[in-house]
């Protein structure tokens, strides 16, 4: 029995690895030095109703350090802010934020998806400070 259980064990750890939280940071654009980067993570907010026609999207923000239990809270944070901010209802617990690397990946990460937006005749909402 020990042996069969140290064997799941070994099977297990060999599928899902310690380490996979940190190499599913590997898919953030990596940090180029030919960009004017500072140091720590960059993040920004945004959120779609389509009852309204309206987008709601943050300015870009540098986080000295961050993990997704605080992205997680940042995302709900915005949803919050933005719930009392124009009387809608933003699930609180759904993934709004996005964190890049290097403010110039995440800059350009927002100005694609503002293109988006317009081309979908949405009313880009800024979301100030939350």
């Amino acid at each position: 029995m020990r042996n069969r259980c140290a064997l799941l064990v070994m099977g297990l750890s060999l599928i899902f690895p310690v380490g996979a939280s940190l190499m599913a940071q590997d898919s953030f654009d990596p940090i180029d030095a030919s960009q004017n980067t500072q140091k720590g993570i960059f993040c920004w907010c945004s959120a779609e109703n389509g009852e309204r026609q309206e987008f709601y999207i943050s300015d870009v923000r540098r986080l000295s350090a961050a993990n997704n239990m605080e992205i997680g809270s940042l995302s709900g944070h915005f949803a919050q802010t933005m719930n009392a901010r124009y009387g809608i209802h933003l699930a609180m617990n759904a993934q709004h934020c996005h964190m890049f690397r290097s403010a110039a990946a995440a800059q350009n990460a927002r100005s694609i998806v503002m293109t988006e937006v317009k081309k979908k005749d949405l009313t880009i909402r800024n979301a100030g400070i939350f």
